[in-house]
């Protein structure tokens, strides 16, 4: 009903017209004595009849467009831009009538149509710079692995080398560099490449603290890890990275003490606690420390960070149904705090 009144009110100054016309006729007729009135009323009531049939047609036609609009809308709503091609190839929304007539709605439609069409092709010219971009990237980061991997085994044939230890460090330095440019580019299809899983979580803080075992060596940093062992649910790849991401921050803003892992069993779900005894985080950095290039005040003082790190990690979290949070205290040091699904969680 809604439509049929937005319709009358958008042809109420042709039926205004229509029905003064009409009353235009029959005063003058009645006014100079016509002695076919009756004729004239009956030809008023034929027109009238006439213009109601086309009327209920053209309104038919313009009920029947706002509602394929409406959905239309609601479909843009739901799905956003993937969307707005689609409700755009739809030419019946938009054209009332077939008779080639080009009228002030029609050349809006069709500019609206060609303006899709040119953003269209922009958009298209644009994922396929992203796209060469990418795969220029990935054979990059992969094509670097060969001289990483090189240097690897010339240090260990030369251990007796001077300075040999600090340049392992620097040499894992530049692979994990390497390995956050392949993984940042891997992000948007990491969907598809998700194996969740039952681990035991020692295990997987025991491996993330032999891969970063040079870095505490050389800064004379120790490790507590935790005493009770619980099972996660988890994709291994991707929460490794992410927890060696965090021991790289850990490890990078403490100069004296170390790190260590706690475990909380919450039920149906764990908390692994990583703390550190590092200079800790501002309070008006910590709510922005996920943000993507946010490196705050503790890394204008170190001039490579690049505010990435922890960025890739909430991302990855997100998908993996993690909750991350972060408590600090300049000084003091830096909790990372992980809410991990269990297993028996998704068995219920």
């Amino acid at each position: 009903m809604k439509y049929w009144i937005q319709f009358l009110r958008e042809k109420k100054t042709a039926i205004l017209l229509y029905i003064a016309t009409v009353l235009l006729f029959l005063v003058t007729g009645s006014l100079y004595h016509v002695e076919n009135l009756r004729k004239l009323l009956y030809a008023t009531l034929l027109t009238f009849a006439l213009w109601c049939v086309v009327g209920v047609i053209q309104g038919l036609k313009y009920v029947d467009r706002c509602r394929k609009l409406e959905a239309a809308e609601r479909q843009l709503e739901q799905y956003g831009e993937p969307a707005l091609g689609e409700v755009l190839s739809r030419r019946e929304i938009f054209t009332e009538s077939g008779n080639g007539a080009i009228g002030v709605e029609q050349r809006l439609e069709h500019l609206l149509l060609q303006a899709h069409e040119c953003w269209e092709r922009a958009r298209l010219n644009e994922e396929e710079k992203a796209t060469d971009r990418r795969d220029y990237y990935l054979m990059w980061t992969h094509q670097i692995k060969t001289p990483i991997s090189a240097l690897k085994l010339l240090l260990e044939k030369n251990q007796d080398c001077k300075d040999g230890f600090l340049m392992r460090e620097e040499l894992f330095k530049i692979e994990q560099y390497a390995e956050m440019v392949l993984t940042f580019q891997r992000l948007d299809s990491m969907a598809s490449d998700l194996v969740l899983q039952e681990y035991e979580l020692v295990p997987l803080l025991k491996q993330a603290v032999r891969k970063y075992s040079v870095l505490f060596i050389n800064k004379g940093l120790n490790v507590e890890m935790p005493e009770e062992n619980v099972r996660i649910l988890t994709d291994q790849k991707w929460f490794s990275f992410c927890l060696e991401q965090m021991l790289s921050n850990s490890i990078k803003y403490t100069e004296t003490g170390g790190v260590r892992f706690e475990v909380e069993d919450g039920g149906e779900s764990v908390r692994l606690i990583l703390a550190d005894t590092g200079i800790g985080i501002r309070p008006e950095d910590l709510p922005r420390i996920f943000e993507k290039g946010i490196t705050g005040y503790n890394g204008r003082l170190d001039k490579k960070s690049t505010g990435i790190g922890l960025y890739l990690c909430k991302q990855v979290f997100d998908r993996l149904g993690i909750v991350v949070a972060a408590e600090s205290e300049v000084g003091i040091g830096t909790r990372m705090i992980l809410t991990i699904h269990k297993p028996d969680r998704l068995k219920q």
